[in-house]
Parts: C-alpha cells; structure tokens; sequence
C-alpha cells in the first residue's frame, strides 16, 4: 500500500484494524464480566439465591456478549469484503470476471 493510496481510501486499513477492535471487546467483555462475577460474590454474602442468580446471569452474558461482538465484527468485515470484490470486478482483475463482448 502506497501513501497515494492512503490518501485517496483506495486501500481501506480498517479490515486490519477491526482485528484489533475485535479483541479489545474482547478485553473489556471478560473485564466486564469479572465485574459482574464480583458483585454476584459479594451478594452471596448476605443473599446466596441472589448472589447465585447474579452469577448465572454473568456466565450467559460472557457467552453472549463474544458471540454477539464477533458477529457484529464479522458483519462489519463483509462488508469490507464487499468492496473488495466490487472493485476487482470493477478493474476487470482474476477475482473478478467481466463479461467480453461475445458473452454479452
């Protein structure tokens, strides 16, 4: 990738940098979660079928909010993707295929 490209968002750097996104949520999800598994620990001391339920409600966040995160990245990098096809066939590149004039 050349500065031209950079400066004419012919090259989109962002599918690289959803990688990253990707496991920062990651981070803050688990970070999160041990938040909630903390609290849900220290209301076991004077509630346990609260601190229980707190805790069970923290294990199926964990679960959904990565499945939920990696969809909307994947998502995200579709539509990346998208673009890219669009623009091999666009410039007619292997990826691609345009039609000649005896297939139209």
């Amino acid at each position: 990738m050349t500065f031209k490209d950079f400066l004419n968002f012919d090259k989109l750097i962002a599918a690289q940098a959803t990688r990253l996104l990707y496991w920062l949520g990651i981070a803050a999800i688990l970070l999160y979660i041990f938040g909630m598994i903390t609290g849900a620990v220290g209301t076991m001391n004077y509630n346990a079928g609260l601190g229980v339920l707190q805790f069970l409600v923290a294990i199926f966040a964990l679960v959904f909010a990565i499945v939920f995160w990696r969809v909307i990245c994947e998502m995200f990098l579709t539509l990346l993707s998208m673009n890219d096809r669009l623009k091999e066939i666009r410039d007619g590149r292997p990826g691609g295929t345009t039609p000649t004039q005896g297939q139209i």
